[in-house]
């Protein structure tokens, strides 16, 4: 799957340079020749969105320039216009997915292609990746040219190394798989548990292996930056799971979602806690470099979902790329551990939540927030009073069940009129029949009348539900 899934991410149909010359030089102000020795016109890859090749600065360093493919956003624009209004359309006419929140998600994906469609937004985002991980020397950030970037034209340090996905030909350079993957993935909890920003499109394709068992990070259009709330929601998380603590983790997903979709009743939470518990228990017990954290996570969430417990976008995309690196991890070290690796940054963070330094801020903090309260606590509260005897303030009560009572006294009510109605032309068209006073066509339209009456009486008797 991870072999094939790589072939898709690796192989788009490429444009001619000629085709991107043009908007090169438009974004940057000036014919090629102004801004590169060289360009090779053979591109290095090509995805939906952009294309690469690989060039030369006027002062000789190597680079890549990434170029927005021609017409992009206003397709973009166009396709999720049309996905939008049939996200609504969907949603406002079928009830069994109402659930699914449908135009939601669609905002969710608009926002995220937008983003990757936007290189300024990538360029500050690679930035940022530099900067948090400064001292490290195990993952390199490649260097951006800000002189030679643009919203439609990215160009960047070239990086020389082999794709985590090409796992042959790592082998055969003699790099240690395993040590990869563990300083690895310590690099991405760090970056979500620690920065709260992390590369939310971590494939292989987009992992370099360079020389002196490092790594460098490619492709920053889909970065996701965490709340303190979900940063802190993960860690909790990964201490359930590694407890097995099931019931601590539907808690997380709880406190999580907005209250405002669907209610928290007791039922419901003991319904999604079996589901959750019937998806871990056949991982019960075993080692937790068996467990599929990624997996799982996702698994919990879809049900979470079918009870309408939404979970923050962010949280779901940290889901999704250790999914990602957890099929990468197997593939390259057979004991690969994630959770392992997960729980045990978590506790560090976990402790450094508890140094006395971080409560003593949050104490502040808390004191300003009460003392701010205290201070307009009395306004407002006369201020709700006003509305109340302003009448501006109006109270609703609901009382459950009560539609469908109404409902069912309604349909009562027809049934019984359309009873009446029925034998009082039952009555005179049998009068009619047996007195011979009325012509041969009153006497067909009573009985006409009679046979309509009863068909509507029969469909409101057996199908109270079109009512």
């Amino acid at each position: 799957f991870i072999r094939e899934f790589s072939k898709l991410q690796d192989h788009v149909a490429s444009l001619p340079f000629s085709e991107l010359r043009p908007i090169v030089e438009k974004e940057l102000g000036g014919p090629l020749e102004k801004f590169f020795l060289e360009v090779n016109e053979t591109p290095l890859g090509s995805a939906s969105i952009a294309q690469v090749h690989e060039a030369t600065t006027l002062a000789g360093e190597t680079v890549v320039i990434k170029i927005r493919k021609p017409g992009v956003q206003k397709l973009l624009r166009q396709d999720l216009e049309i996905l939008e209004w049939l996200a609504g359309m969907a949603e406002s006419s079928i009830d069994e997915l109402k659930n699914f929140h449908l135009p939601m998600v669609v905002s969710e994906l608009k926002k995220t292609l937008l983003k990757e469609a936007d290189f300024i937004q990538e360029a500050r985002s690679m930035k940022s990746f530099s900067e948090n991980f400064k001292d490290s020397d195990f993952l390199v950030i490649p260097k951006v040219y800000e002189e030679l970037s643009t919203e439609a034209v990215l160009t960047m340090e070239k990086l020389k190394g082999i794709k985590l996905s090409d796992t042959e030909r790592l082998r055969e350079a003699g790099f240690d798989t395993a040590v990869l993957m563990k300083n690895g993935i310590d690099c991405f909890f760090k970056s979500v548990l620690v920065f709260g920003l992390f590369h939310a499109d971590p494939h292989g394709g987009n992992i370099l292996v360079l020389e002196g068992n490092r790594m460098g990070l490619l492709d920053f259009g889909s970065v996701a930056w965490l709340s303190e709330r979900s940063k802190t929601a993960i860690i909790h998380m990964f201490m359930a799971l590694v407890a097995e603590d099931y019931e601590a983790l539907v808690l997380e997903y709880l406190l999580l979602s907005p209250g405002t979709y669907g209610n928290r009743s007791t039922t419901k939470v003991e319904l999604i806690y079996n589901e959750v518990s019937h998806i871990f228990g056949p991982y019960h017990g075993r080692p937790i470099n068996e467990i599929p954290a990624g997996k799982l996570l996702l698994e919990a969430t879809n049900v979470a979902y079918r009870y309408q417990i939404v979970l923050p976008q962010d949280l779901i995309l940290v889901f999704k790329s250790i999914m990602t690196l957890e099929g990468i991890g197997r593939q390259l070290d057979p004991n690969f551990d994630l959770l392992g690796a997960a729980s045990g940054v978590s506790k560090l963070v976990f402790k450094q939540q508890w140094a006395p330094e971080k409560l003593a801020k949050e104490a502040l903090q808390l004191g300003r927030d009460f003392s701010r309260f205290t201070r307009y606590l009395p306004r407002q509260a006369s201020e709700i009073l006003r509305q109340v005897e302003d009448g501006e303030i109006h109270f609703h009560t609901r009382i459950h069940g009560l539609d469908q009572l109404v409902r069912a006294h309604n349909l009562s009510s027809k049934r019984l009129s359309l009873s009446f109605v029925f034998f009082s032309f039952l009555s005179a068209a049998t009068a009619a029949h047996i007195t011979a006073e009325f012509s041969l066509w009153i006497e067909i339209t009573l009985w006409a009348f009679c046979g309509l009456f009863l068909l509507a009486l029969l469909r409101y008797i057996f199908l109270p539900r079109r009512l």
